[in-house]
């Protein structure tokens, strides 16, 4: 009996692997590579490369901008979103206490919509937001930068991070390229 399972079963997986189209391996292959994380690590690969999914030099620009504050920005991830907006973020100094957060939108009116949802915003006054939180917010364009912090040392990197904020938006163009 138990080798008449074994038969049966291994002639299901036969013919299913041979039943099955070009397009069903190709969905199979897809499905393995994300559930075994390389497709995020190529995503990964491919933005560092070449900078398609922000305009690199508004990143570059924030770590160059924080490096001369003795702020290094460690542990950079990204998600995009469902609507074509893109967030990094970075730990300060390694630090998950404190982080930055870079969100780039398809348009200004996205931003202000998103962000006013995100962090609480009154009217769309990301100000009225930031100073009820231990938080910085600056925005520009389609981009908004958010720095926020938590535990014993709230607030410890604010006034630099300001700093950066304004520097890094002032040398901004109003729409990165994507």
């Amino acid at each position: 009996m138990r080798w008449w399972a074994i038969g049966l079963g291994s002639l299901l997986a036969l013919t299913l692997t041979a039943g099955c189209s070009e397009g069903g391996k190709r969905m199979a292959k897809d499905e393995l590579d994300m559930y075994n994380m390389k497709s995020y690590a190529e995503g990964n690969q491919r933005q560092l490369n070449s900078g398609t999914t922000l305009n690199t030099a508004l990143l570059k620009a924030l770590k160059a901008e924080s490096s001369k504050r003795s702020i290094r920005l460690t542990h950079e991830t990204y998600a995009e979103g469902l609507d074509g907006n893109i967030s990094y973020s970075y730990f300060i100094n390694g630090d998950a206490r404190h982080f930055v957060i870079v969100h780039v939108y398809p348009s200004e009116s996205d931003r202000v919509r998103e962000i006013g949802e995100m962090y609480g915003a009154i009217n769309g006054s990301t100000k009225a937001a930031a100073a009820s939180e231990t938080s910085v917010i600056s925005e520009k364009g389609n981009a908004a930068l958010v720095y926020a912090s938590s535990g014993i040392q709230k607030s410890k990197y604010s006034e630099d991070i300001k700093a950066v904020f304004k520097s890094v938006l002032d040398g901004m163009n109003l729409q990165p390229n994507r």
